[in-house]
């Protein structure tokens, strides 16, 4: 088991190995994180710690140095890939996770802390135990390398103090069980070292007379009351005072106990006038400045939440259906999260199906997504199953006719719904469908209008109405007829976004720096939030005068921060879409493992990606990705497009919707025979999905790579051609040949 020490010298053992920490600053950022005691410490934090203002170039790169390094110390046996469960990634920084009796100092405090209840029950035996324990487990003070640092004096004299506390303690409940002959010498060092500890200096006098030492335990007073009156000018405290009272007058409270207290005597102890001090308080959480937000709630989205909530109650034995709507970054996936969780504590499950940011996905692949998750909890028949290949099946051969086929697939959905619904509510979202595929489109409409479609399901469509194209209009008009719950989000009140700054920063913010940011901002959540991490960085002069107005600017001055290598790692990342394959990225980034996955930590920390689960990498938000693709040039775009489609060849080579999207978006001649090769492919998929708009233009892309690529093979070109024509005729678009 892992154990690290900081009452003395900070160590660390693994069983009976003592961890190698290497250097002054690795053992600073390991102390840095003990002492905030599973609280998150931002990486400006820690940058600021390590360096006092002073920090180098590339300080960002050399504390992700200093953890990795730590991490390998700290779990040599650790998988690659595998995320630390010691020192834990955790934007926007660092927290270092392990349990109480993992760390001499917490186990020490909470020994302090049972002995104090102990003592005050009157089980002095017990309590005497908890502390020579707690006290045994001090080698020197605390955090003795970091003495000088202004980060952990605190917390130093803290601990010094509970150690003081703890010996005193001791002292007092060796009295309470006769011991009094035993604690006097180790008392008079006490008092000694720590003159005007009043408590200290009771306990010795009061040992010294339980010893028949009297004329000794009234020098003792007198000498703490000529050490008050000469270092403070005050007279001994009340208690001082009674007990040389009792001293004098021989009484017979003071005499020591007969026997020793059980904690079962501990009720019907003696009555002699014996002060027992309150327990120790120790917090369980060390209170740490850490600027770090750890609100869930969901700031000035409160009528939009209970319109939603509104919508869910109409959701009983009848689909819902809510369309909720906004400016990029406004919030909407936001306000869906915090619905299903309000939802959930009330018994409902969620499935989400999110429309891809780029080309790629398989034609209806939100609805996969959710009837995959659906599915997991409440299979459906065999013969369900069947009719609902075409979205649940990994491959599909069709037979029959197809627009039957599509039209059974669809009925089979709205069947299953019901089916699956019937007993558990479920929340259905369906993200970003501004680019939805058309059989996306066309399913969700169905689903919506069908009057067969029961079941308790509420159903949430989010998109941006300021990118709504011809398919999403008439889709929107469609569902109009079923009178769904429209939510239109716009910027926060200025109220709201004060409390969404304070809450990210977790700093006092004035009323001047609120309002030049609601300016800026036009109380856009994201945008508001992307202002607050350069507050939190830089200041609020550089976060309302030196931040350039619009959100974008403020992304692409967060990415100009990273370390270059992390910077070509997400211009990497942002080609192949808000949703990040980690294995594609390494084989398409051409360096080795660790360098990316530096990268990948510097952008988690800084928060540009989030991790929703293992293995897997998000852009924060699609703002972040888009503009990351959009600043590359239509060169390098090309290139980058064809290098990742050779990584999904090697790593995925069955996804031949990805390699047709970036094979033809890298179009060049010497990937063209490629690009015309995975287009109809993936062309022929999109028929079987019913997707026929998307099947002509892939068909369409097929032909203009065959071109490109020089090959002379007419009739080859003529079945590509046919390709075009007969998706054109399928989707009943028989103008745009």
């Amino acid at each position: 088991m892992l154990t690290f020490r900081v009452l003395g010298a900070l160590e660390a053992w693994d069983g009976d190995r003592r961890a190698d920490l290497r250097g002054p600053r690795h053992r600073a950022v390991l102390a840095r994180l003990v002492l905030a005691r599973g609280h998150v410490v931002p990486v400006d934090r820690l940058i600021e710690d390590l360096w006092h203002g002073e920090s180098p170039h590339r300080a960002l790169g050399s504390v992700q140095t200093f953890v990795s390094h730590l991490r390998r110390a700290l779990e040599p046996d650790r998988a690659p890939r595998t995320p630390s469960t010691v020192l834990v990634t955790a934007p926007p920084g660092y927290a270092f996770r392990v349990g109480t009796d993992e760390v001499d100092a917490w186990r020490f405090e909470a020994l302090v802390h049972r002995a104090g209840g102990l003592l005050a029950a009157g089980a002095a035996q017990d309590a005497l135990r908890e502390l020579t324990a707690a006290l045994d487990l001090w080698r020197g003070p605390a955090y003795a390398q970091f003495a000088d640092e202004p980060w952990a004096r605190p917390e130093a004299a803290r601990l010094e103090e509970l150690r003081l506390v703890a010996v005193e303690r001791r002292a007092e409940a060796g009295l309470a069980i006769g011991q009094a002959s035993g604690i006097v010498p180790g008392l008079e060092a006490h008092a000694a070292a720590h003159p005007l500890r009043e408590e200290s200096w009771r306990l010795l006098a009061l040992a010294l007379y339980r010893c028949a030492r009297q004329g000794d335990a009234l020098a003792v007073l007198r000498r703490v009351r000529a050490a008050l009156r000469e270092e403070l000018g005050v007279e001994p405290g009340s208690r001082l005072q009674r007990l040389e009272a009792d001293i004098l007058a021989h009484s017979a409270e003071l005499d020591a106990p007969e026997a020793v207290p059980t904690p079962a005597a501990a009720p019907g102890a003696p009555a002699a006038r014996r002060e027992v001090a309150e327990p120790v308080r120790v917090s369980d959480e060390l209170e740490e400045d850490v600027p770090v937000a750890r609100t869930s709630t969901l700031i000035g989205r409160a009528v939009e939440t209970a319109d939603l909530l509104n919508a869910a109650k109409r959701a009983d034995g009848r689909l819902a259906v809510a369309l909720v709507s906004g400016d990029p970054g406004e919030g909407k996936t936001a306000l869906t999260e915090h619905v299903r969780e309000l939802l959930a504590a009330e018994g409902w499950r969620a499935a989400w199906g999110r429309c891809p940011e780029s080309g790629g996905a398989p034609a209806g692949w939100p609805w996969t997504q959710m009837l995959r998750t659906l599915a997991a909890v409440s299979p459906p028949d065999e013969d369900t199953a069947r009719v609902l290949a075409p979205l649940l099946a990994d491959s599909y051969s069709p037979v029959g006719d197809q627009a039957a086929a599509k039209l059974m697939l669809h009925q089979a959905v709205v069947g299953y719904l019901a089916r699956a619904t019937a007993e558990t509510p479920w929340l259905l979202v369906l993200d970003d469908v501004h680019r939805a595929d058309e059989e996306t489109l066309a399913l969700l409409c169905h689903l919506a209008t069908d009057r067969d479609a029961t079941g308790r399901v509420l159903l949430v469509v989010t998109y941006r109405h300021n990118e709504v194209g011809d398919l999403l209009a008439d889709a929107l008009a469609r569902l109009a007829r079923c009178g769904p719950e429209r939510v239109e989000l716009t910027g926060l009140a200025p109220e709201a976004v004060g409390d969404l700054v304070r809450g990210a920063v977790s700093a006092a913010i004035d009323e001047d720096t609120v309002r030049a940011i609601v300016d800026r901002t036009a109380g856009n959540p994201f945008y508001v939030l992307e202002t607050a991490r350069v507050l939190a960085a830089e200041g609020a002069h550089a976060a309302v005068s030196e931040v350039p107005v619009g959100v974008r600017d403020v992304i692409r001055r967060h990415v100009a921060g990273l370390p270059k290598a992390a910077q070509e790692v997400l211009k990497q990342a942002c080609v192949l879409g808000r949703d990040i394959d980690v294995d594609v990225l390494l084989a398409q980034s051409g360096t080795d493992e660790d360098t990316v996955l530096d990268a990948v930590e510097s952008a988690l920390l800084t928060g540009l990606l989030v991790e929703p689960d293992a293995g897997q990498l998000r852009f924060t938000h699609a703002l972040v990705r888009d503009t990351l693709y959009e600043d590359l040039s239509q060169l390098r775009r090309a290139r980058m497009h064809a290098r990742t489609a050779e990584a999904i060849e090697a790593v995925r080579p069955r996804d031949v919707s990805a390699l047709a999207h970036h094979y033809l978006a890298s179009a060049s001649r010497a990937t063209a025979a490629k690009a015309a090769h995975y287009a109809r492919l993936a062309a022929s998929d999109a028929e079987i999905h019913f997707a026929y708009r998307e099947a002509a233009e892939l068909w369409r892309g097929a032909l203009a790579a065959f071109d490109r690529s020089g090959a002379t093979d007419e009739a080859a070109r003529a079945e590509l051609q046919a390709g075009v024509t007969r998706s054109l005729a399928q989707s009943g678009d028989h103008g745009h040949d």
